[in-house]
């Protein structure tokens, strides 16, 4: 028997072994290895051996439960993106207080997907090359041989996304959670006077996320499916009917001194008056949790009283907004001051004025100054094309279509600071409605919703483009989990130069190391369904490029897969179009006006999805719980 496959041998025996007694045994197998290998040429033989691993992973190497033992590296790859894909694409299920539903860990539309989990494919397979290799060929040696009397188990490196992942989790069990709600008052007019009672106080309940949170990546880590239980944590109230009934006096005198009146002067000396009244303010006291006043106020109902309000008064500051005509500067947005009213400062202003003697406040206000001029417009440095990016949006939907119009519309004329770090999702925050965003039907898991601000995926691969071309280092960039026809690169048609952007990650973002403002314009070309982001700067002789994108191997969808969801009428079907998988590398270039280069190689990974149909049901079928992990763990084997 050959050497190694002796010592495998003996070492799979040795698993067997109880621990106490392998404590004994383990050093009587040291010694017999030493002798074996120093007699005679075994020792040149053995370091022949251990040559014949270069460039391969030791033996009884795991990332995860996955073996990667005598690979290459890129076929370890290979196998472990295999089970991250599996993993991504089925979830994970959730058990709450006898309820189980599938926490997705992706989402995908028309066009956009996103992940809640990254996995650091490329570092796991770094950290298993590295773990039986040594530069000294006698340990390098040692280290491979004593791989087959021990296995190693390495962690995938993760970032599991908190806050979608809580955010999944209220749309899973939407009921699950109630707000606690403390003692309050509950006021009554008579035909001559008001009277209070108080509303007892009850306990709320919200999601124990950390435990949940904690077990999910390390379940991630070490690429295991599964169930996992979600409990409830009970939320005290902070105000109990005691407080209420000791502050219910003062609450009553308040309103009977109603009305109250806000004024505010604008700069052409003209006085507005609003009046909150006796009803008004019934709904806006609330009893105080703090020892040092006996009221508070219900705040939401603050922000409606000062809604209106607001309208009148407040004015966000404008930075100046240019654009460019043939190569020149034009102003299309003036620069202006802001001004808005200060919340916190009139809350306490109302408190104390509701509490003492008076009843008109003056409504305290505080100005912004916008951080671009428009008289700055000839120091801003914007002389010259630092680089264009584009990308083509043909057969998108209309809601898409608009969507993305609206993304060009807040992004065209922004100007970046010399070293600022821009950041795209606050550029194109808040994904509202009103803010002009309108919703598309997303599938997460067996679940269909909709999602606000669909398209803007487009918005992020045609910034990172912009951003390669102009020679801007990337600071944070992540590729679609999926092939999207709308992302391929213009150069030869091929995935791997995209960017995805979610709220509230992953963002995309770049630095400005120009010395000199940069000028976003965001153009969107109907006639030819182009979208195109040119950057506008002076240039210091620097030049950016990026090759076209290589499709190192395409990976096959499989067969369609069916699931039942009772989110549609029985008998109605929705399906997503098979997406086949990728991986892909490009190689991005500065070059400095010394001759430098600044090159960063990005290999993307697109999982592969075969044709996926919701199935409506009335009531869905029993499901077979498998055994909640994986493992390719020889039988008996205890990883280090």
């Amino acid at each position: 028997m050959a050497l190694p496959s002796f010592l495998k041998t003996l070492g799979q025996k040795l698993q067997i072994i109880p621990s106490t007694t392998r404590v004994i045994f383990k050093p009587l197998l040291i010694i017999l290895a030493v002798i074996v290998i120093v007699g005679g040429s075994a020792l040149a033989a053995g370091l022949t051996w251990a040559k014949s691993f270069e460039g391969k992973i030791g033996a009884q190497v795991f990332v995860g439960g996955v073996e990667v033992s005598e690979l290459y590296p890129e076929l370890a790859q290979q196998r472990i993106q295999r089970r991250v894909d599996e993993l991504v694409t089925d979830g994970i299920k959730i058990e709450l207080e006898g309820r189980t539903e599938k926490l997705s860990l992706s989402s995908f539309g028309d066009g956009d997907s996103s992940e809640e989990v990254v996995f650091d494919v490329q570092g796991a397979v770094d950290r298993a090359m590295a773990k039986r290799h040594s530069n000294d060929p006698l340990l390098n040696l040692w280290a491979l041989l004593f791989g087959y009397l021990r296995p190693a188990q390495i962690e995938m490196p993760v970032q599991v996304l908190d806050e979608n992942i809580k955010q999944n989790l209220t749309r899973l069990f939407p009921e699950a959670e109630a707000e606690v709600i403390n003692a309050r008052f509950s006021f009554a007019q008579t035909w001559d006077n008001w009277v209070i009672e108080v509303e007892e106080e009850k306990p709320g309940r919200k999601f124990d996320t950390e435990p949940l949170l904690t077990e999910l990546t390390r379940r991630m880590k070490n690429l295991e499916g599964g169930t996992i239980t979600l409990s409830m944590i009970e939320v005290e109230p902070a105000v109990n009917v005691r407080m209420a009934n000791s502050a219910s006096e003062t609450a009553l005198e308040v309103i009977n001194r109603a009305p109250f009146t806000l004024t505010y002067t604008d700069e052409r000396d003209s006085e507005k008056k609003w009046t909150i009244s006796q009803k008004q303010t019934s709904e806006l006291l609330l009893p105080s949790k703090e020892p040092n006043r006996p009221i508070d106020f219900n705040f939401e109902k603050l922000d409606e009283i000062l809604e209106p309000i607001a309208k009148t008064i407040e004015r966000p500051a404008q930075d100046a907004r240019f654009q460019m005509e043939g190569s020149r500067v034009q102003e299309f947005a003036e620069s202006k001051p802001g001004v808005s009213i200060d919340r916190d400062q009139v809350a306490a202003d109302l408190l104390e004025l509701m509490l003492g003697d008076q009843t008109t406040l003056v409504i305290a206000t505080k100005e912004t100054e916008p951080e671009i001029q428009t008289e700055e417009v000839n120091d801003l440095g914007i002389k010259e094309i630092l680089g264009t990016g584009i990308s083509d949006y043909s057969g998108s939907p209309y809601n898409r279509i608009l969507n993305i119009r609206n993304g060009v519309r807040l992004l065209n004329g922004l100007i970046i600071k010399p070293g600022e770090t821009f950041s795209l999702l606050n550029a194109l925050k808040p994904f509202t409605t009103s803010n002009g965003y309108l919703p598309e039907l997303v599938i997460k898991g067996d679940k269909i919703e909709p999602e606000i601000g669909g398209g803007l995926c487009q918005i992020g691969t045609t910034t990172f483009r912009a951003t390669m071309n102009s020679g801007l280092p990337v600071s944070e960039r992540r590729n679609h989990s999926l092939v999207v026809s709308y992302y391929n690169d213009p150069s030869n048609g091929n995935p791997g130069t995209d960017a995805t952007i979610y709220d509230p990650a992953p963002d995309f973002k770049f630095f400005n190391d120009t010395g000199h403002h940069v000028l976003f314009q965001a153009e969107m070309i109907d006639e030819i369904k182009e979208l195109r982001f040119t950057f506008w700067g002076t240039s210091d002789g620097r030049t950016g490029s990026y090759t076209p994108p290589v499709v190192l191997r395409w990976i096959g969808v499989g067969e369609p897969v069916e699931v039942e969801t009772m989110d549609l009428e029985p008998g109605e079907r929705e399906c997503q179009y098979a997406h086949i998988g990728a991986d892909t590398q490009f190689t991005y270039t500065i070059k400095r006006p010394n001759g430098e280069e600044e090159k960063t190689v990005y290999d993307s990974h697109y999982r592969p999805l075969p044709k996926m149909c919701l199935v409506g049901v009335a009531e869905l079928s029993p499901e077979t719980e498998g055994p909640g992990g994986f493992s390719e763990f020889p039988e008996g084997y205890q990883p280090e």
